[in-house]
C-alpha cells in the first residue's frame, strides 16, 4: 500500500536534509524562508445598526450573523428560526443522512451574542458536553464527553444553538464520506453521488440548509471536498489558528479544524468567534474581522491581486468540465482587475506522497491503544491504513518531516510573486457512491482518495490556509470548487478575494431541490 511511498523517500538524498529538523510541533509560519507583508485595504466594518431584510424562506442560505441580527434586532426568535431548520432536517435526514444525532431544541432560547439562535452541527470527532463523540466508529460506542471542545465553548458562549452532530468517515481518515456503521452520506444535489471528503455529513446539511455552518477537521481534504462537490464555502484555517482541543485527533501535525456555510461571509463570520487570539493580527491588514474583509471583498471596486496558477498540478489530470469551470473563474477574476500567472511550486505528487508518509505514520501512533486492543473493530478502510503506518519506520517518518521543511521553505518563495494560489478544488465532480476509482488523464483510472486530495493535502501538509468556493457546475448540475491558498494566517485576504469573487457571481445562489417524495406539505 506504501510502496510509491517508500520509493520516493528512499529517492530523496539525506544529505539534501541538512539543516531541516522534524516538524513536531510544526508552525507554518516559522518553517516559511519568506513572508509576505501584510495586505492593505480598507477597514469595512459590517453592518450593525439594522438588521438586514430577509424573507423568511430564504434563512437557510443567510449568513450566520445576519440571522443573529434578526434575532436580536426582534424580527425573529430563536425559537422561530429552530423551528425552520428542524422542519428542514426532518425532510432531509432520510434523503442525505447528514446527521448521526440531532439534538435541536425550539425551546432552547440563548439569549444573546454575535451567534445568537444560529445553528450549527459539529462533526462527530467534536466533544459536547454529557453528548456521545461516536467518530463515526463502532469502536466509540459509550464514549460520552466530560466537557466541549474549545471551538464548540466559544461558538456556543457567542450564543450558537447545537443542531446536532453530523455523520463522519470513520476518525475522518477517508475521502468519499463512507461509513460502515452509520452508512453513507448522500449528495443533495444527486442522491446517487457521494458528498467526498470524511465530513461529508457538513456538505450535505450544509448544502440542504439543515444547519446554518458546520465545523470538521480537515487534515488533508475532508472540509474542503465536501463543499466544492455540495456547492458550498469552507475554509481550512493556518495550521494551529483554531484550537482543536476537545477534538477527536487523526494525525497531530495535519488536523486543522475547518469551517463550513453558504457563503463566503458566512464561513467568515463563524471564523471569527474561532481563531485564536495569537494569530498575527497583522496578517489581516486594517480589517478587524475576518468578516468585514469578505465585506470589504464583496463591496470592492476591483481586485489588485496577483493569483498563481500552480500549471505542473493541472497538467496531472482535470476532468473537461472543471478545466472549463476554473478557466471561466479566472477570466472573471482578471476582468475584476485581478493578475494571473503562472507559478513554480514543488510537485503535488512528491507532497502527496509526504503527506501520506506523515499521515499514517501519526494516525497509527495518535491511534495505538485501539490497535493494541480494538483492532478487529475498525472498519476495513481505516484498518488498513493503520496496519500501513505501523509497518513504516522511524526514520522513514523522520525523514518525511524533514522533506516537508525543505518543502516549506522552497513554497514560500512563491509569495515573492503572487498574493494568492489558485487550483480546482478537486479535479472531479461528485463520483457516484462506491466508485473505487476515477480517470482523469492518459495514465488511467486512480484511487478516487488519491485524486479527491491532490490540489488539498499539499496545503494541509504545509499547514497553509486555504477556502473552497463555488465555481460552476456540469451540465448535469453538480457544483464544481475553486480553491484558493494563501501565506500563513492570510485568512483575511481568502475572505476578501473569495468575497468579490462570489459577489459577482451567482454559484451561491444555486441550491439542491429535495426530490418531491419527501417535500413537506
Amino acid at each position: 500500500m506504501l510502496d510509491d511511498v517508500a520509493a520516493y523517500l528512499d529517492s530523496v538524498d539525506v544529505r539534501n536534509l541538512d539543516g531541516a529538523f522534524p516538524a513536531f510541533t510544526f508552525d507554518p509560519a516559522a518553517a516559511s524562508s519568506y513572508l509576505p507583508p501584510p495586505v492593505d485595504h480598507p477597514a469595512l466594518e459590517p453592518e450593525s445598526g439594522t438588521a438586514p431584510a430577509v424573507d423568511v424562506q430564504d434563512l437557510p442560505w443567510t449568513p450566520p450573523t445576519d440571522i443573529a441580527r434578526l434575532v436580536r434586532a426582534g424580527e425573529l426568535t430563536a425559537a422561530e428560526v429552530a423551528g425552520l431548520y428542524a422542519r428542514r432536517i426532518d425532510d432531509w435526514q432520510p434523503e442525505v443522512n447528514a446527521f448521526i444525532e440531532v439534538t435541536l431544541n425550539e425551546a432552547a432560547a440563548p439569549l444573546s451574542g454575535p451567534l445568537v439562535g444560529v445553528p450549527v452541527g459539529l462533526t462527530d470527532l467534536i466533544d459536547v458536553a454529557g453528548l456521545p463523540t461516536t467518530a463515526g466508529s463502532a469502536m466509540m460506542r459509550g464514549r460520552i464527553a466530560g466537557a466541549d471542545a474549545d471551538c464548540w465553548s466559544a461558538l456556543s458562549n457567542s450564543g450558537a444553538v447545537l443542531a446536532g452532530k453530523l455523520n463522519v468517515q470513520e476518525f475522518a481518515a477517508g475521502t468519499t464520506g463512507e461509513n460502515a456503521r452509520f452508512g453513507w452520506t448522500r449528495n443533495p444535489w444527486d442522491t446517487t453521488r457521494m458528498t467526498g471528503g470524511a465530513c461529508g455529513g457538513a456538505g450535505a446539511a450544509v448544502a440542504a440548509g439543515m444547519v446554518s455552518a458546520a465545523l470538521g477537521p480537515d487534515p488533508g481534504g475532508s472540509i474542503r471536498v465536501p463543499a466544492a462537490h455540495c456547492g458550498v464555502v469552507a475554509l481550512k484555517p493556518t495550521y494551529g489558528a483554531i484550537s482543536r482541543r476537545g477534538v477527536l485527533p487523526l494525525t497531530w501535525t495535519l488536523d486543522a479544524l475547518g469551517v463550513m456555510a453558504q457563503r463566503v461571509r458566512g464561513v467568515a463570520g463563524i471564523a471569527d468567534q474561532l481563531l485564536v487570539p495569537h494569530t498575527p493580527r497583522g496578517r489581516r491588514g486594517r480589517h478587524g474581522s475576518c468578516e468585514s474583509a469578505a465585506l470589504a471583498g464583496e463591496l470592492a471596486a476591483g481586485l489588485d491581486l496577483t493569483f498563481g496558477i500552480p500549471t505542473s498540478w493541472l497538467d496531472m489530470g482535470l476532468d473537461p468540465e472543471v478545466r472549463d469551470a476554473f478557466e471561466k473563474a479566472l477570466k472573471h477574476l482578471m476582468d475584476l482587475g485581478g493578475k494571473v500567472r503562472e507559478v513554480d511550486v514543488p510537485y503535488a505528487g512528491d507532497i502527496l506522497r509526504m503527506h501520506r508518509a506523515i499521515a499514517f505514520s501519526e494516525a497509527s501512533a495518535s491511534h495505538e491503544p485501539f490497535l493494541l486492543h480494538q483492532a478487529d473493530e475498525y472498519g476495513a478502510n481505516i484498518r488498513d491504513r493503520e496496519e500501513a503506518g505501523r509497518a513504516m519506520l522511524a526514520g522513514d517518518y523522520l525523514k518525511a518531516s524533514r522533506i516537508r521543511a525543505v518543502l516549506c521553505r522552497d513554497f514560500s518563495e512563491v509569495w515573492r510573486d503572487v498574493d494568492l494560489i489558485l487550483t480546482p478544488t478537486v479535479p472531479v465532480p461528485a463520483a457516484p457512491i462506491g466508485t473505487e476509482s476515477v480517470t482523469t488523464s492518459s495514465r488511467g483510472p486512480e484511487p478516487t482518495h488519491t485524486v479527491y486530495t491532490r490540489y488539498l493535502a499539499p496545503f494541509s501538509s504545509l499547514g497553509l490556509p486555504s477556502l473552497s468556493v463555488p465555481c460552476g457546475a456540469t451540465t448535469g448540475g453538480l457544483p464544481i470548487g475553486m480553491q484558493l491558498a494563501g501565506p500563513p494566517h492570510a485568512e483575511a485576504l481568502l475572505f476578501y478575494a473569495a468575497g468579490a469573487y462570489e459577489a459577482t457571481t451567482t454559484w451561491h445562489t444555486r441550491h439542491p431541490v429535495l426530490p418531491p417524495r419527501r417535500k413537506a406539505g
